[in-house]
């Protein structure tokens, strides 16, 4: 028995260290419509390819085609953060141009809620297992007590004594 826990064991060990890949996450994003897509991607390259100093006119482009489409604004934000040749004023043009389509879409950022985490909980600690402790104890003391007092008066322990 203890040959069959030993080896069972020990596989378990070396099967710990295998490196594994779900299947599930292996898969690649399928986009939907990948055509209006690369055309949404090539309007902002457009845009800041337009304006290379990036300014107002540059926002104002931004402002309109996220007024227009409202789901090309992730497309902008990671445009923005992927793409390493936007410069400073562009960065800004796009930041002020996306708060202006928001603004001209009636999103308010004061709307929305403020998550305020819940305050730290006093910690409760539960002694009723010492109290049945200490009742187990006394049902001790009182069986030795009682067994001690006995004097050897008691019935014998064993029939041949």
């Amino acid at each position: 028995m203890r040959a069959v826990i030993a080896i069972t064991s020990a596989v378990s060990m070396i099967l710990a260290q295998v490196p594994t890949t779900g299947l599930a996450q292996s898969a690649q994003p399928v986009a939907l419509n990948s055509a209006q897509t690369g055309a949404e991607n090539a309007a902002i390259d457009n845009a800041f390819k337009a304006f290379p100093n990036g300014g107002d006119a540059l926002a104002k482009r931004i402002s309109d085609l996220i007024t227009r489409n409202p789901k090309l604004a992730t497309d902008l934000v990671n445009y923005v953060q992927t793409t390493p040749k936007i410069t400073y004023g562009q960065k800004i043009a796009a930041e002020r141009g996306l708060a202006a389509a928001l603004e001209r879409m009636g999103v308010k950022a004061a709307d929305l809620p403020v998550y305020k985490a819940p305050p730290p909980q006093a910690a409760v600690y539960d002694y009723t297992w010492l109290a049945a402790l200490a009742a187990l104890a006394v049902v001790g003391g009182i069986v030795c007590v009682a067994g001690a007092c006995n004097n050897g008066h008691g019935p014998p322990i064993s029939p041949n004594f």
